[in-house]
């Protein structure tokens, strides 16, 4: 990773193996003995049947809210309203964080591993497949992009991604921009739902915890994973351990959004649309005055 100092070999076995992988479940005990028929029967009338385990409070097909609460349909409308009002419009692209227009909105940044689906993403959110320069090969984004929506009061940032292909100034400018900019607001962090975290994403979760910068966590590229598990409820879940075990200290958001950005309809679009607003305080933006109240 780029972003950070080499990955030593003793955090790697201290830190994130634990962080990655569960615990398993205690073992059965061997000095209890099997229950007879009468022992089964007499609990089953003396107990009343239990309902099958439902899912955890908050948890739905694709989210998973556990800070926050669910937005209302007419809420993912009005999301969906204000990143499509006006045409998007790229602001800047700079290679250096000092050459930044100093404006004045709100603005939120896309970090991710190299090939995690951030371009792609960016462009489903802001309604314009050619605006994010997108790209089988890991590595293409380069530079800090900015793209403003309605009329630029929401910025969006395309920032480089890191590990393979990245390049350690990259990595600089991006943190630069992360611990000073005062219009920034939140990080939203890729990861792809198929693999999971990476050593890398949590050496980034783990810096952006010590340094008290809020970030969220989005998990790409969910359609391959639910083709393949029929689910995305474990993935979730183990999003919600790790951060419950503390690796990202108290700047991440309780709320993980599983989002597609090739599938049909798209999936967790608006939901992350509602995010980006709610980050930037425009979450009682109405279309019919186009102002907040």
């Amino acid at each position: 990773m780029n972003y950070l100092p080499r990955i030593p070999r003793r955090f790697l076995r201290t830190r994130i193996r634990p962080l990655i992988v569960r615990p398993p479940p205690p073992p059965l005990r061997s000095d209890i003995s099997e229950p007879t028929p009468a022992d089964r029967e007499e609990v089953f009338l003396s107990s009343p049947i239990e309902e099958k385990a439902s899912k955890p409070s908050g948890l739905t097909e694709y989210v998973y809210r556990w800070d926050t609460v669910q937005p209302s349909i007419e809420q993912l409308t009005r999301a969906e309203k204000f990143f499509k009002r006006f045409p998007v419009v790229h602001l800047w692209s700079e290679a250096k964080f000092k050459m930044i227009d100093h404006g004045n909105a709100p603005e939120v940044a896309f970090l991710g591993r190299s090939n995690v689906g951030k371009s792609t993403l960016l462009n489903a959110l802001l309604g314009n497949k050619k605006m994010a320069y997108t790209s089988s090969k890991p590595g293409r984004t380069r530079l800090l992009n900015a793209f403003g929506v309605n009329e630029g009061k929401v910025v969006l940032l395309d920032m480089p991604g890191y590990g393979h292909a990245s390049r350690e100034e990259w990595g600089v400018q991006v943190m630069k921009y992360l611990t000073t900019r005062r219009q920034f607001r939140r990080a939203f962090v890729l990861i792809d739902s198929q693999h999971g975290p990476k050593a890398s994403d949590l050496m980034l979760l783990e810096t952006l915890g010590r340094q008290a910068i809020p970030y969220q966590i989005v998990l790409s590229k969910v359609d391959r994973t639910i083709a393949k598990y029929k689910s995305l409820q474990k993935p979730l879940e183990d999003i919600k351990y790790l951060l419950d075990t503390g690796v990202g200290g108290v700047s991440g958001l309780g709320e993980v959004i599983g989002v597609s950005a090739l599938k049909n309809p798209k999936v967790g679009i608006n939901d992350l649309r509602w995010s980006i607003m709610v980050a930037c305080g425009w979450d009682t933006w109405k279309e019919k005055q186009g102002v907040q109240y």
